[in-house]
């Protein structure tokens, strides 16, 4: 199927508008995953970022252990933060490349989901390094706060 004139072009500008505002939320997503919330957001200032912000809540003897682990692995979330900033970057040129390339647009979408899926993965790594070192009292109780605050309803499965 071929759609051509203008219903081609607004087409595309639909599809460049809503890859624009996934990237703007991908990389929303990911800095504050990264970094932490933006200091002037809700209070956060008085959290700080990165793995202060994500052990806000947590009981204090456990708060050394997870950042000890989010600050050894800062090095990698930050190699990984660059690959998506280029990851992004390629997106970028190839959406506004005249003329428009879908296969290049699409190999660069590519590589940005395979830069994100990096930051999951080392993020996985880092809780998956913390969560054995937590009793499993303290461990659902955590699961549970980390639910409430990702707007999840806190029904998260039993632990094993």
């Amino acid at each position: 199927m071929t759609i051509g004139g203008s219903g081609g072009k607004w087409l595309i500008g639909g599809a460049i508008v809503s890859l624009c505002l996934n990237l703007f939320l991908v990389g929303l997503l990911a800095g504050h995953w990264i970094y932490g919330p933006h200091p002037g957001a809700r209070g956060a200032s008085s959290r700080g970022g990165g793995p202060e912000a994500m052990i806000m809540g947590v009981p204090p003897d456990l708060r050394p252990l997870i950042k000890e682990k989010f600050d050894a692995a800062r090095p990698q979330f930050q190699a990984a933060r660059d690959q998506v900033r280029a990851a992004r970057d390629k997106v970028a040129a190839a959406a506004s490349a005249d003329p428009f390339d879908p296969a290049a647009f699409d190999q660069a979408f590519t590589g940005l989901q395979q830069a994100m899926d990096g930051v999951q993965k080392i993020a996985h790594e880092t809780i998956s390094a913390i969560l054995p070192q937590i009793p499993a009292k303290e461990r659902k109780d955590l699961v549970d706060k980390w639910a409430k605050r990702w707007g999840g309803h806190g029904d998260a499965p039993p632990a094993p």
